[in-house]
């Protein structure tokens, strides 16, 4: 049965404590600056860890009310009514499944699952119980990629020829650093694919639409790693290092994904481009305030890429921050899509993205592994 919000404050239970728990809980501390108007004080009151003294360092540390060790209790917690899942891929599937039955709201860090036939069940299951469901795509609310995204349906660049996309990281380059979950497949369905592309994926859907089919290319650059259990000994990698992709979109354009762990100098490198017949439009996460733009509609002796710095008032959300022409950073973009969330919470609105979209992201991972494996282009699997 749904939980209903008849008292506050709205409790969240989260379950994680790494890098991504941390930038969750501060969009949860941030959400009331941003959106003042929910009048709802958002909390997360418990965490989940799997090794105790650490879950319990971590509550300690940011004023989290308790800690579990299991975490079919935390879901079941009377008090908590929003479960986040920020674990390794593999748990996302049983974790939401219990939270659905339980009748609490569920936001779950990307992507959905570790494959798209787990990742649909995990949608209808949400939709059934009548629970509100996100999906942690946090670059989409960057007013920047919200304002490109305004443009092109205005038909700013003209009609969509082609996308590119990349997300390049050097975090795996050191082939001293142990085997994580990370490089097996069991663990994560997929290396560069899912950590990264899926991102640009998103992107790509958000901006151009829908994709039709793809092909690509996958690469296991360090075969071996250290176990965790025992470093004298190795294991072998089992998901992709590296994966580039071709894809058709239902609407006619074409476009080319890049995804890498372990590219050298690149630390959080993400690029967009979206070219069309009158112009084109480019985005950076290194530059995330910035947007660049082309026209043909300009004079040809002035016709160049502008740089729009995107932080006034008439920008998306900017009247929700520091005075106008202020930067924003990377983990604001949490803040506003959740802050979103919880509004779709309390007004019973539909949010997206949504398991739907997580579910839609994890078939082209699949489709794309596919083709890697059969060596064709390979149609996306539809719901």
């Amino acid at each position: 049965m749904k939980v209903h919000y008849l008292m506050k404050p709205i409790n969240v239970g989260l379950l994680g404590y790494g890098a991504i728990a941390r930038q969750h809980l501060y969009a949860y501390r941030t959400i009331p600056l941003y959106f003042p108007e929910l009048k709802t004080d958002i909390k997360v009151v418990a965490v989940y860890g799997r090794t105790e003294e650490r879950v319990r360092n971590f509550s300690r540390e940011y004023g989290i009310d308790r800690y579990y060790t299991d975490y079919t209790k935390l879901i079941k917690d009377k008090d908590v009514q929003v479960i986040d899942i920020s674990l390794p891929n593999r748990l996302h599937y049983e974790t939401a499944l219990i939270a659905a039955e339980e009748g609490k709201d569920i936001i779950c860090e990307k992507p959905l699952s570790i494959d798209h036939k787990t990742a649909f069940e995990m949608y209808k299951v949400a939709e059934k119980a009548g629970v509100k469901h996100a999906i942690v795509y946090n670059y989409r609310w960057l007013p920047a990629i919200l304002l490109a995204k305004k443009l092109i349906e205005e038909g700013f660049i003209g009609k969509i020829y082609h996308f590119r996309g990349m997300y390049l990281e050097d975090f795996a380059i050191d082939p001293s650093q142990p085997l994580a979950w990370r490089y097996i497949k069991s663990e994560a369905g997929s290396g560069s694919l899912g950590d990264d592309a899926t991102h640009v994926i998103d992107l790509a859907r958000f901006l151009v639409g829908e994709m039709k089919r793809v092909c690509g290319k996958g690469k296991i650059h360090i075969k071996y790693r250290p176990l965790l259990t025992d470093r004298t000994k190795q294991g072998e990698v089992e998901t992709d290092d590296e994966f580039m992709a071709l894809i058709e979109f239902e609407n006619g354009a074409v476009g080319s994904i890049e995804a890498s762990r372990v590219c050298a100098g690149r630390k959080n490198f993400l690029y967009i481009e979206v070219n069309g017949s009158e112009g084109s439009i480019i985005w950076n996460l290194e530059r995330l305030n910035e947007l660049k733009l082309y026209t043909t509609k300009d004079p040809p002796e002035v016709q160049a890429f502008k740089t729009i710095y995107v932080t006034n008032e008439k920008h998306p959300y900017f009247k929700r921050f520091w005075p106008p022409n202020g930067p924003i950073g990377m983990v604001d973009g949490f803040a506003i899509g959740f802050g979103e969330f919880f509004k779709a919470i309390l007004e019973d609105l539909e949010y997206i993205p949504n398991f739907y979209d997580g579910a839609i992201n994890c078939a082209i991972i699949d489709a794309m592994l596919q083709a890697d494996e059969e060596g064709r282009w390979v149609e996306v699997p539809k719901p």
